[in-house]
């Protein structure tokens, strides 16, 4: 896995090298994560994700834009809670249709720190139960200010199951706000 993301990572710097007149703009984001799980009868659960992202923009209709990610996911029903804390970097492509506004589609990465099954005042450890790694597709929309502030709006589906033995995979809607430099 982590050949997969090195070779992303230099495969972004050689595009971002091949293109002279690239604008790069880099900046953080903070946002609210709405989280369930596929397959399940639990409800969302709120979070929040916040990081920092790179946006290269190629020409004046298509762009690339890795972020580094933390985001707060789980599920919850009544007095149960399921937590589960990632570190995730998606890798989305941007496709400007008018001004600064753009949809974006790309891969994400995910790698759970922490699991946390909770139900009242007793929270229990659950690492060993769910997976560590988590490869998920997103698609959203977002807008980009000329002043640098950005907002987007996110849908991410995991490819993998987040439980061990059972079927269920992440679901996220993200909503964010950014500044870029």
């Amino acid at each position: 896995m982590r050949k997969l993301i090195l070779a992303s990572v230099m495969m972004l710097m050689a595009t971002a090298f091949s293109f002279g007149q690239m604008d790069i703009g880099f900046g953080p984001k903070i946002g609210l994560n709405l989280t369930n799980m596929t397959n399940s009868n639990m409800r969302i659960k709120p979070g929040i994700v916040v990081g920092a992202f790179a946006n290269m923009r190629i020409n004046d209709y298509l762009g690339v834009q890795p972020e580094i990610l933390f985001s707060m996911q789980g599920t919850k029903k009544n007095d149960y809670t399921l937590k589960m804390n990632y570190f995730n970097i998606p890798i989305m492509a941007k496709a400007y249709m008018w001004k600064g506004l753009n949809l974006e589609l790309g891969p994400q990465f995910g790698f759970r720190t922490k699991a946390s099954s909770e139900e009242g005042d007793i929270s229990v450890n659950v690492k060993d139960e769910t997976k560590v790694f988590d490869f998920a597709i997103g698609v959203g929309l977002a807008y980009e200010t000329e002043m640098g502030l950005t907002a987007g709006f996110r849908y991410l589906i995991s490819a993998t199951k987040a439980i061990d033995h059972e079927k269920n995979k992440n679901s996220v809607f993200q909503l964010t706000l950014g500044w870029m430099f």
